[in-house]
Order: structure tokens, then sequence, then C-alpha cells
């Protein structure tokens, strides 16, 4: 809709209003070019897809700057026209309307093709704007551009923080790998430290080359992947680290476990023989003697070199220590288990025949039979303990029988 001047004051708040927008145009359009994301594209050389949107932003960018141009020029012949006389007349009024409401804007020429010209028609389309609709083109590149330096800025501020988080921390792995030793740490300074420093580094010049390809998911993935590699590195070392500062405990619990372990064989040894001596056919088996390996071993570990060998090894020996004493535990659990269940089946036999005495069928020839020979199976050594359950389950199930009314 056209606008109509009515008064002086309407066209100076009109004028003012422009004048106003001018100003806050042209610190915005400042204010971008200062940013701190303006700056890192337009100095960098870039790669990649900010590469390509940078190149398309650039161009936009100019061409708000032209736009602009354009929109001052408009303002400053209007400023002109409304200094002409102290009180606009008619022909000052139709001028400014038509620089201030009017589509008077040439903003670009473009030929007619030769398909859609007519005989008498233009060979030139001309694209004509109000100023309205000039700022409105204007807001619409600001926002584009804003958004890319913005997103590109919000990427590398993110991501460098972390780089440099992460950077500290390996660099504090890396002297505790110089203070372990570095050649007793080989393997993970080579392979696992200087590779992670060297992929910080290169993520850190993509970071400012293009960092639309670290932004939000991709940026978040890399980023945990090497923050994952260098905790599960920090781990390790502070694990070789925990060794180092705990050897001579460690060497001494193991010293101590592996004494235990000749205490363990003994008393398995004592209670497979008693157990051989008074079951028949235990079926137990001697287990092996570790001990002199075991001692071997243990007298080797402060001459291997390297603390990754020696957490390895005594992670090694820890291991087979403990399968040395479930192995002898479960040998001598094994061998009372014989002995208990010889001492089961006596308690067991004792209640029966208190039962038969009670019930008055203890003297029955079939009870003394079986008694006897549960007494001889029972209290001869060795034990035939299978038979014996198999008495037992006899001369339970005979008084059982014995004591059920007629």
């Amino acid at each position: 809709m056209m606008k109509q001047w009515g008064s002086n004051d309407a066209l100076e708040a009109e004028l003012a209003s422009r004048i106003d927008a001018e100003g806050r145009i042209a610190a915005a359009l400042l204010e971008l070019e200062s940013h701190p994301g303006h700056h890192a594209l337009s100095t960098a050389v870039l790669t990649g897809q900010t590469a390509q949107r940078w190149a398309e932003a650039r161009e936009i960018l100019a061409g708000l700057w032209q736009d602009f141009g354009i929109y001052q020029a408009v303002v400053s012949a209007a400023r002109t026209v409304r200094a002409r006389r102290a009180r606009p007349g008619e022909r000052e009024l139709a001028e400014l309307h038509r620089l201030l409401a009017q589509p008077s804007i040439e903003v670009a020429r473009t030929a007619v093709s030769l398909s859609e010209r007519r005989l008498t028609g233009a060979i030139e389309r001309v694209e004509m704007l109000t100023l309205d609709q000039l700022s409105a083109r204007m807001d619409t590149a600001f926002a584009e551009i804003s958004e890319l330096v913005l997103a590109c800025d919000a990427t590398q501020r993110a991501v460098l923080t972390a780089l440099t988080t992460l950077a500290k921390r390996v660099s504090i792995a890396q002297m505790l790998a110089d203070d372990l030793g570095t050649a007793a740490t080989a393997d993970l300074v080579t392979v696992a430290i200087t590779t992670l420093a060297a992929e910080i580094d290169n993520l850190g010049r993509v970071c400012v080359t293009d960092p639309l390809s670290l932004a939000e998911q991709q940026g978040r993935e890399v980023l945990t992947a090497l923050e994952d590699r260098a905790g599960a590195v920090s781990a390790q070392l502070a694990e070789l680290a925990a060794v180092r500062d705990g050897w001579e405990d460690r060497l001494a619990e193991l010293a101590a476990t592996v004494d235990e372990i000749d205490t363990l064989r003994v008393r398995e040894e004592q209670a497979r023989q008693r157990a051989q001596e008074l079951i028949a056919d235990a079926g137990l088996v001697t287990p092996p003697n570790r001990l002199p390996v075991l001692r071997s071993r243990l007298a080797a570990l402060p001459d291997l070199a390297g603390w990754p060998a020696r957490a390895l090894a005594v992670t090694e020996m820890q291991a087979v220590v403990e399968s040395a004493v479930s192995e002898l535990s479960a040998a001598y659990e094994q061998a009372i288990t014989l002995e208990h269940r010889r001492a089961e089946l006596r308690g067991r036999f004792e209640a029966y025949r208190a039962k038969a005495t009670r019930l008055g069928c203890a003297e029955h020839s079939d009870a003394l039979a079986l008694d006897a020979s549960i007494r001889q199976l029972l209290w001869t050594k060795p034990c035939d303990l299978a038979a014996a359950t198999r008495a037992l389950v006899a001369y339970q199930r005979l008084v059982s029988g014995m004591g059920r009314p007629a």
C-alpha cells in the first residue's frame, strides 16, 4: 500500500526511521565482519564443505554490501530532497514518496532471451524494488551469512575446547609414560600416545579449515572416539604406575600366597592319605605339585625389564596361584567329604538301630544280619562306602517295615 505524507511530521518520522535503520544496518554489518567466526572463515585456507559454503556466503555478503550501498544512496537522496526547502512542497513530497515508498530502486538488469522477446518488447528485464523490499532482501542475506558464521564459530569453540582438554590429558599420559621409563612403555608411547597426539593436531587443523565437517553429531563422534582411546591409555598407564608403586607389596603378597599353597598342599596330602586309608576305592587323584614352578616364577619377577612386562607377569602368576589354591582346596574338600560321608553313615546307622531297639525288632535275625554287615563295612578299614550305603538302606527299610502295624 502506497504511503501518504499528510504532514511534515510524518515526513520527518519516515526519514528519521530510514536514517536510524541505516545506522543499525551499518552497525550489524560491521559487527558481522568483526565477529571471530567471520575472521576465521575469511582468513583460513578453507577446505571441504566449509570452503563450498563460504564461497557461496562470500558472494551473498558482497551482494549485501552492494545492497546496503544502494540503501545508503537512496536515503542520502531523500535527505537531499528534504533539505531543499524548510517545508517541502508537492514536488518534494512526490519525490520523497518515490524514493522511500515506490519500487524505484534498480537492483538488477537481465537480458530477455529471443524466445521470450516480442517484436516491440523490451530487450532487458529490470528488477525494481522498494526500500522496504530491499531491506527485507538484506535481512534474508544477513541471516543466512550470520547462521554460517555462528555455526562455524560455535563448532570451532566446542571442538578446540575439547581438543585442549584432550591434549592436556595426552600430555599428562606422556609424562607418566616418561616417568615409568620410555623404553619400558615403548608400545604405549609410539603406538597409542604419539598417535593420539598426531590425531589431535590433525583434528585441530580440520577444525580451522573445515569446521562444518565436525558440526554436531560428526564432531561428537570423532571426539568421543578420541576421548575413549585417551581414557584407555591413561587407565593402562595408571595401572602400570600402580604396579610400580606397589611392587614390593605385590611381591610380598605373592610370596605369602605361595607359602600358603605349601601349607594347603600338606593339608590336602594328609586328608587324602587319611581318606585312602579309611575308604576303599576313594578315587582321589594327587594334585600336581606346582610349587617348584611358582617359586621359580616368583624369583624371576624382579629381573623382568619394564613395567608392562612385570605387570603382565604378576597378573599371569596371580591367576596361576589362584588356580593352584582352588585346585588344592577342591582336592582337600573331596577327601574330607569322603571321611564325612563315612561318619554320616555311622551316625544314621546308630539312629536306625536305636529305632529298631525301641520297636523291639533289633534282635530279629534279618536285622542282626544287616547289623553285622553294616558294622563290618563301616568299622573296618578301608570302608566300602557304596556297599555300606546299600546295606544301610536295606536296614532302614527292614526297620520301617517291622514298625508298621500288622
